[in-house]
Parts: C-alpha cells; sequence; structure tokens
C-alpha cells in the first residue's frame, strides 16, 4: 500500500506558490512513472480519481472523526468558525485572503458578528490575525465540540491544496452549515452537491453569503439538516468498507489461485 499525499495539488497564485509548484510537479512525475507497478488504487474525491480514468480504483469516504451522536442544536450566536490547521498554506492563505477582502463588509453590516480561528498557528500569526475586529485565534481548544456548539456556522475559504478538505464534512456533521469556495466545493460535487453549503463565486460572493446567513437562521438550519443526513448516509465505515472490500478481493482471488 503506498500513500501518495496529496495528490493532484492544486496551488494558489503567487511567486512563491509557482515555485512550489514547480517542485511538487516534479515530484508527481517521478510519483506517476510508478504507478504501472500497481494493480488497483484508492482516491479521496472524485476529481482525484478523474483524472486517471484507466486505472483500477475505489473512491474511499473521508470519514469525519467522532462526530456526536446528534447535531448541535441551532444557535442565533453571532459566531463564525473556521477549524483546521493554520500552519497549513491552504489554510492560512485563505484567512488572510478572508480577513482582508470579506471580514470587513461582514463586520459593517454585522458588528457584533464574530470570528473564531481553531487551529494550530505560529503565535505571531495568530497575533495579527487578532489584530482585526473580533477576531479570536486560541489555537488548539480544550474542546472542539463546544465550538462546534457556538458557531452560527463554519467557513472555509480555501482556494489551493487537495484532497477532501474534511474540515467541511466534519462541519456537517456536527450539525453547522459551511460557507465554501467552488475549489472546495468541487471535491464533493458527485456525492455531497451543494448541499448544506453556501458556495462563494468570489470574495464578495462570500462576503454576501455570511452576511445573509447572519441574518437567516432559518435557511442556516435548513442547510445544517441537509448536509448532516447526507454525511451521516454517505460518509460512513460501512460504505468505506465496501468500497475496499469491492477493490480488493477480487485481487486477493486472483493471487490465492
Amino acid at each position: 500500500m503506498v500513500d501518495l499525499d496529496d495528490w493532484g495539488y492544486h496551488y494558489g497564485p503567487g511567486v512563491l506558490a509557482l515555485a512550489a509548484q514547480f517542485k511538487s510537479q516534479y515530484a508527481a512525475w517521478l510519483a506517476k512513472r510508478q504507478l504501472k507497478r500497481f494493480d488497483a488504487y484508492f482516491f479521496v474525491n472524485r476529481r482525484d480519481q478523474a483524472q486517471h480514468r484507466e486505472l483500477k480504483s475505489a473512491l474511499l469516504p473521508n470519514i469525519p472523526y467522532t462526530p456526536p451522536a446528534q447535531p448541535f442544536p441551532q444557535t442565533n450566536s453571532p459566531v463564525l468558525l473556521f477549524v483546521g490547521s493554520l500552519w497549513y498554506a491552504p489554510n492560512r492563505e485563505g484567512i488572510d485572503r478572508f480577513l482582508t477582502r470579506c471580514w470587513p463588509a461582514i463586520k459593517s453590516a454585522h458588528p457584533e458578528a464574530r470570528l473564531l480561528l481553531v487551529g494550530a498557528a505560529p503565535p505571531a500569526v495568530r497575533q495579527a490575525w487578532e489584530q482585526y475586529p473580533d477576531v479570536s485565534a486560541p489555537g488548539f481548544v480544550d474542546d472542539l465540540g463546544e465550538a462546534y456548539r457556538n458557531a452560527a456556522f463554519t467557513i472555509a475559504p480555501i482556494y489551493s491544496g487537495g484532497g477532501t478538505n474534511i474540515k467541511i464534512l466534519e462541519s456537517l456533521a456536527y450539525g453547522r452549515a459551511c460557507i465554501t469556495t467552488l475549489h472546495s466545493a468541487e471535491a464533493f460535487k458527485e456525492d455531497l452537491g451543494s448541499t448544506g453549503l453556501g458556495v462563494a463565486r468570489d470574495d464578495r460572493h462570500f462576503a454576501e453569503q455570511c452576511i445573509a446567513w447572519l441574518e437567516d437562521s432559518d435557511d442556516r438550519r435548513r442547510n445544517a439538516e441537509a448536509g448532516r443526513n447526507k454525511v451521516t448516509a454517505r460518509y460512513t465505515r460501512p460504505h468505506f468498507i465496501e468500497q475496499v472490500t469491492q477493490l480488493c478481493a477480487p485481487l486477493l482471488l486472483m493471487a490465492q489461485t
């Protein structure tokens, strides 16, 4: 079993990103040369799988880790929540962009709005983010469930990177709708669609959707309920086992014969 980490990684704009992209593309070229050595493959999203239709493969659901048995009840809290490793470049760059391009418009429309950024990041970075009005970046928190419980909804302003952005699935599993980007939503297009999501076309639209959900708790609730129902039906251990079995059982039978 071989793990090709962040297969099909997508980069954002910028000189540093361009240098990293060339380095990563060379590593990917080397990895792809080895693909013919293997008999079957697992992917974690259809976007990556679709790039290699010639391979015998299956899609594994990226299951949220220990979500609550019941979704948290909706709240009238003005808190927007982001959860993720904030040292990770796509997350850090996404938060920087959200704070500069979206947060001022949200605060202008809703002065009571607050933003909680949960996840590891260098102290200097967290301190810089906390210079924005009503933004808190405590790093790790003792009770992640409490952060979700007190949030109106979550945001995932991610414009680069690969994988499945499990932060979105986790948010829906906790009963919190999520506003995200076209890039992130693409990973779930066939399995989740836009259920439970507000999918923003650009920065202005991202801010407008945040403002709308702060004003419309009923729409927020409907999205949260639909999203959790979809996640609990699709992203499950039995489905995971089924996908593994369907791909591996014929290979094991061939090996035995």
